[in-house]
């Protein structure tokens, strides 16, 4: 089988890891891309790699990147001449738009109890009928599984105080290999969500469903990125289950009972909450990285 050139590749990937693009209004051979790429951070000197290997270059030294942070989501620009030098540098000179955001990473941990955890959610469809992954997805082939919980900030929070904010704000996975549907080929995770400094406020005593005062402090929705590294869980999947592999994985979470978040309505108001009587669970589901590729 011919091997493709690498720039395709690169090209094919845009829609396999969270890519947008924006052309310039003129054709000036100058394009826009957005999307998630491991960080390389290596002697001080940090560029961004995609599933293949091929390198982003930044035009510009970053010397703030956290090293406990495999992911970060770019905004980019590049020039056409130099994708056409792609297949034999593997390397892409990029010249960044904007400051990375680095992602944080999850690894798997036992759960906190139900009274302690907040509701949150995940955006439920596309929008426009344009593809846009509002949930997450999964990285290459099946590294890394990005997801993008929604949850609430402090009606304070302003731009000067969002990286002190997002401090409080915890979340916890778990895998349990006795909870997979192993006829379906899904693998289940379950993520909750604390948030630091709220459950003695919270719910205390008797007739707790009313006593919710801190949640009307908590009304600013933000989207909140996050990986978990695949390659143990997958394996441990399939030492359980006889060699079997899953083709999906369904993350269980703590919603809201009567609320959801639908980029296509009009969103209600709402607050979170803490008490088990008013949370429900919920599930997003994402499609693992399958090999079609027939060897000949």
């Amino acid at each position: 089988m011919k091997k493709q050139k690498l720039a395709v590749v690169f090209a094919a990937l845009l829609t396999m890891v969270g890519f947008s693009s924006c052309l310039n209004s003129e054709d000036d051979g100058i394009r826009e891309w957005g999307g998630y790429f491991e960080v390389n951070n290596t002697y001080g000197s940090v560029n961004f790699v995609d599933p293949t290997g091929i390198q982003l270059v930044p035009n510009k030294t970053i010397i703030d990147a956290p090293a406990s942070s495999a992911l970060a989501y770019i905004n980019y620009q590049y020039k056409d001449e130099d994708m056409a030098q792609i297949e034999q540098t593997k390397k892409l000179p990029v010249t960044l738009l904007q400051d990375p955001t680095y992602l944080d990473g999850l690894y798997p941990t036992s759960l906190p109890e139900e009274t302690e955890t907040v509701s949150f959610d995940f955006q439920t469809q596309d929008t426009d009928g344009f593809h846009v992954d509002v949930n997450g997805l999964v990285w290459g082939e099946n590294k890394y599984l990005i997801m993008s919980p929604v949850v609430f900030l402090h009606k304070e929070t302003t731009s000067d105080n969002l990286k002190e904010e997002l401090q409080k704000h915890r979340l916890f996975i778990s895998y349990d290999s006795e909870k997979d549907n192993v006829d379906n080929k899904t693998m289940k995770l379950f993520l909750r969500y604390q948030i630091m400094g709220v459950g003695d406020s919270g719910l205390e005593g008797e007739g707790s469903s009313d006593n919710e005062t801190w949640a009307e402090e908590y009304s600013i929705l933000y989207s909140k990125k996050v990986y978990i590294r695949l390659d143990n869980i997958l394996t441990q999947y399939k030492n359980v289950h006889g060699g079997a592999e899953p083709e999906k994985i369904e993350v269980e979470y703590e919603g809201k009972k009567g609320w959801s978040l639908n980029i296509t309505d009009k969103i209600t108001r709402t607050t979170p909450t803490m008490n088990p009587d008013k949370k429900e669970k919920k599930t997003v589901t994402y499609d693992l990285y399958k090999d079609t590729s027939v060897s000949k």
